[in-house]
């Protein structure tokens, strides 16, 4: 039985802005500019790979690679890692809507499903939403500078 991590709020950029972003695959470190070192990426289609090397600032440094499963329509994105990676869980596989709320504002639920392994489930969880909530942040930042 897997697990789930979830974050939904509404984020202070408009929704072209961050859903391009989150479509531009290889362009994760933006996001994660203090926690990923290194990313090199195959494109930005579906089954395109992206390799990850986390920082030590992570707690988890070392590779992480994922593959773009899914786009559909404007609004719905959905990845996984594959193979086993430097991170205390398994068979992860994220799902991110993104819808409009105004001009200025969209509504983002990231959540994933995942497995721990070498981390209780409580603390894989927190890690992964508190991923999750400085993506967020992060891109409001962004988009104001």
């Amino acid at each position: 039985m897997s697990s789930i991590a979830k974050v939904e709020r509404v984020v202070s950029v408009p929704k072209q802005y961050f859903w391009g972003r989150l479509l531009d695959f290889g362009d994760i470190k933006s996001f994660l500019p203090e926690n990923i070192d290194n990313v090199e990426c195959t494109g930005n289609e579906i089954g395109s790979l992206r390799h990850i090397t986390l920082g030590e600032i992570t707690g988890y440094p070392g590779e992480v690679v994922e593959r773009l499963e899914g786009i559909y329509g404007d609004n719905f994105f959905v990845y996984s890692v594959i193979d086993k990676s430097c991170l205390p869980f398994t068979d992860y596989v994220s799902c991110v809507s993104v819808k409009e709320v105004s001009n200025s504002e969209c509504e983002v639920c990231w959540h994933s499903h995942w497995k721990a392994d070498g981390l209780e489930e409580k603390e894989v969880k927190i890690m992964l939403e508190g991923f999750y909530e400085l993506i967020f942040s992060n891109a409001e930042e962004q988009f104001l500078n």
